[in-house]
């Protein structure tokens, strides 16, 4: 390995040892709430500003840190992990595609939209996504935009857009946002950055990042659980019936962090959409198994308002179907894999 890689490599588990630390300090379930009711993190978004992570992914030509996905996915995955209420992941995200393109990055929390909008002859842009999370705190939006085949990385003023509050099941402020011949602040070919689908792919392995790191927290949250809580003058995690709950648990969330990981570098390869439909497609399994597995262990106590289990599921199946679901992941997957091998699928696997 090269010592640039190396490098990247070094500040990239830096940049994840100072978010961990940040987090575990700051996040909480009084903070967590707050976050749902409508309220924005200001102090903790300033912190993670402060520390420079939120240009962690930008190149360095941008005043980034020039992190490769790959390098930087130990950090999304400990964001995941505290279900972080404050959009970093997406603000990360939104600075590889601005920085990449060449456009100046706008300070403060950058919302991402997942939709390819259309951009017109006169350099506006229109058209609808469903469901943007934390548009409501953020000034600005970045969309790809698609004109004659090809594609352009637009930065949006998030007053420029229609906004149309959307409840979700992580209750994190999202809108409904729908652009009418709007001017963007700034435009650039897309190149080299992302494909026929957009962001969704860069976004879906965000989401699978995301989802591993919640697995994570669950399976420590169910292990100490199993260990403390006594029935029949035992702990839980004496019953086998719990041991094979945490046992699948494992496996699950040992899956989704390599597929997270394997999105990552996929990314870094410029085979994002490849990367995505693979990752996400496991991921979505190991979310729904996951999550049905910690609320079995922990019973009627893990849906109480009180308990701090289901701010970390309700993320889980939030970012399962954001993004694509597994299954529309699926069959893009095998889709692709039946036109490209002439419908040799055994062959397609094998090799």
């Amino acid at each position: 390995m090269s010592n640039a890689m190396n490098n990247e490599a070094s500040i990239g588990t830096l940049m994840a040892e100072q978010v961990e630390r940040l987090l575990s300090r700051e996040v909480s379930r009084e903070r967590l709430v707050a976050v749902e009711q409508g309220t924005f993190d200001t102090t903790l978004w300033q912190a993670l500003e402060e520390l420079g992570i939120t240009l962690a992914l930008a190149p360095e030509s941008a005043d980034g840190a020039g992190l490769c996905w790959q390098d930087a996915e130990p950090a999304l995955r400990c964001a995941g992990s505290w279900a972080a209420p404050v959009p970093l992941g997406e603000t990360l995200l939104a600075a590889w595609a601005l920085g990449s393109a060449g456009i100046d990055i706008p300070e403060g929390p950058i919302a991402v939209a997942e939709v390819v909008f259309n951009l017109d002859s006169s350099q506006r842009i229109s058209g609808i996504d469903p469901l943007v999370p934390w548009i409501e705190h953020c000034q600005h939006l970045v969309v790809v935009a698609e004109q004659s085949g090809q594609h352009f990385v637009c930065l949006l003023k998030r007053d420029d857009l229609s906004l149309e509050s959307v409840e979700t099941f992580a209750r994190i402020p999202s809108s409904r946002v729908a652009a009418s011949a709007v001017t963007p602040v700034a435009i650039a070919a897309a190149d080299g950055i992302t494909g026929e689908l957009g962001l969704l792919p860069a976004i879906a392995t965000l989401r699978t990042v995301q989802i591993a790191g919640v697995l994570d927290r669950l399976l420590a949250l169910c292990v100490e659980y199993g260990n403390t809580r006594e029935q029949f003058g035992r702990p839980i995690g004496k019953f086998q019936a719990i041991q094979h709950l945490i046992a699948d648990m494992a496996a699950q969330t040992a899956a989704a962090q390599v597929a997270g990981l394997y999105a990552c570098r996929q990314i870094d390869k410029g085979n994002g959409d490849y990367g995505a439909a693979i990752a996400k497609a496991r991921v979505g399994l190991a979310a729904t198994r996951g999550a049905e597995a910690a609320h079995q262990i922990f019973g009627a106590m893990g849906f109480t308002d009180e308990h701090i289990l289901h701010y970390y599921s309700r993320r889980l199946w939030q970012w399962r179907d954001e993004a694509g679901s597994e299954h529309w992941w699926a069959e893009r997957l095998g889709r692709r894999v039946l036109a490209s091998q002439g419908g040799q699928l055994w062959a397609a696997i094998a090799g």
